[in-house]
């Protein structure tokens, strides 16, 4: 897994001095205009892990943290660097580049950081070798007319499986180490909507298609509808629209319930397909479990021209894990405490049994969970227990988490009993975007059995 170094910061603090001088019974001298203010800067540099050495041509896109919308984008020079000029606050960065994983990873959220004002701040990345890069090639193009932050799906016509990107404010767009093939590109974002059909193709003879994807603005469709709060304190929830593949965050289709009537609107909805989904954000909630068990389906949610449609969403209190994992208001992975992590977190009030999940980045399950049937994937763990370790039952097939990459536990709370090992009534989950960690590279002594 990617490592991310940065937080570098560059101070360069000038002082400004007005002199004024007295004449002796004449005018006085006019006064010395004070120096112009350090710019504020952010500087980009981008290795290969594998040697330090510098990636040239990277794509790199600039968002500010508090939006999630695309402030500026640009392209590493042959110093492995790309400048911005920007104002102070919270950003985050989303960087590819040919025969490299992409940062963040796949399913991943990014990581903001600070600028401060008047200063240069330097984001150092460290971008890991792509395994199997061979027969991909990129496709790149742009958003006519030039509109910031779209997100830009590219579906294979062969296997289906789907690539995504983000639009920098020129409304250029790159997408790298995509497979040879025939692609279906698509081009989303609130209030907007593409013109008409665009493919991209890419094969060893031609292993670069440029292409323009036409968009005109469009009124679009609405989602209205209220939330419900179980067991827990009436609050405001996130509202969020995502691409059912690439479980993307459509750009403009998240807004918050309204604290007062706990009701939601989301307009101007591009024609298509989409997961509904109600607090994606970590603040204490989680949509009622034991709904989205007994409705699997439930949220996927389509829409054509002008549509209208309505969805009310459940939700419960949240499960509070401990470690590992990122801090709320953070998705920066949080280092385990060895390469077999001990999970732990708070009892929940009336649960009877947890169940556990552990994911890979790319959200394949690796350990732990159930069955659509119903049927757990781990041995019981009681209402009691505070904490398990990795593959506690040594299931058959369970593999070993590899050091230095990132991962996801999901916990949840039911009423069920040992009798029935069976998922009787989800009561709550921990939060969506909570449970990330990574495996250190060398285990601590005592799990190496030395003394």
């Amino acid at each position: 897994m990617k490592k991310i170094f940065g937080y570098m910061m560059v101070l360069a603090i000038m002082t400004t001095l007005t002199i004024y001088v007295a004449g002796c019974g004449g005018d006085d001298d006019p006064v010395t205009p004070p120096a112009p203010p350090d710019p504020t800067v952010l500087e980009v540099v981008v290795r290969s892990a594998a040697d330090s050495s510098l990636v040239e041509n990277s794509n790199v896109v600039l968002y500010q943290a508090e939006n999630n919308e695309a402030v500026l984008r640009g392209m590493t020079d042959a110093d492995g660097m790309v400048r911005f000029d920007i104002e102070v606050g919270n950003y985050f960065l989303n960087i590819s580049a040919q025969g490299y994983n992409a940062i963040p990873p796949e399913n991943i959220a990014p990581i903001p950081f600070f600028v401060a004002a008047e200063d240069t701040t330097v984001e150092g990345i460290l971008l890991n070798v792509l395994e199997n890069a061979g027969n991909t090639g990129y496709v790149e193009g742009f958003v006519v007319p030039a509109v910031n932050n779209f997100l830009i799906l590219a579906e294979s016509q062969t296997t289906q499986e789907k690539y995504a990107t983000a639009s920098g404010p020129d409304g250029f767009f790159i997408l790298y180490n995509m497979p040879f093939g025939t692609y279906d590109m698509d081009a989303l974002k609130s209030g907007y909507q593409m013109d008409e059909p665009v493919t991209a193709s890419i094969s060893a003879q031609a292993e670069v298609d440029t292409v323009s994807i036409p968009v005109s603005e469009y009124q679009g469709s609405l989602l209205k509808g209220s939330v419900t709060f179980l067991a827990s304190e009436n609050s405001t929830v996130d509202i969020t629209l995502l691409d059912p593949e690439t479980r993307a965050v459509v750009p403009g289709l998240s807004v918050m319930s309204d604290v007062s009537g706990l009701n939601y609107r989301i307009e101007s909805i591009p024609d298509g397909d989409y997961i509904a989904w109600a607090s994606l954000k970590n603040d204490g909630y989680v949509i009622d479990p034991d709904w989205l068990f007994k409705n699997p389906g439930g949220l996927d949610i389509s829409f054509a021209t002008s549509d209208s449609l309505e969805l009310n969403f459940s939700v419960t209190g949240a499960i509070t894990i401990l470690s590992p994992t990122n801090p709320a208001d953070s998705t920066y992975a949080f280092m385990a405490d060895s390469q077999v992590p001990t999970f732990t977190w708070v009892a929940y009030p009336s649960a009877k049994e947890y169940f556990i999940e552990v994911r890979d980045h790319s959200g394949n399950v690796l350990w732990g969970g159930f069955n659509a049937d119903g049927t757990v994937n781990h041995d019981f763990i009681a209402a009691d227990a505070t904490s398990v370790v990795y593959d506690f039952d040594s299931r058959p097939g369970t593999p070993a988490l590899e050091p230095g990459k990132i991962y996801q536990w999901k916990l949840w709370a039911d009423k069920g009993t040992q009798g029935d090992s069976f998922v009787e009534q989800l009561i709550s989950s921990s939060e969506d975007l909570r449970g990330i960690f990574q495996v250190p590279e060398n285990p601590p002594k005592q799990y190496l059995g030395l003394e």
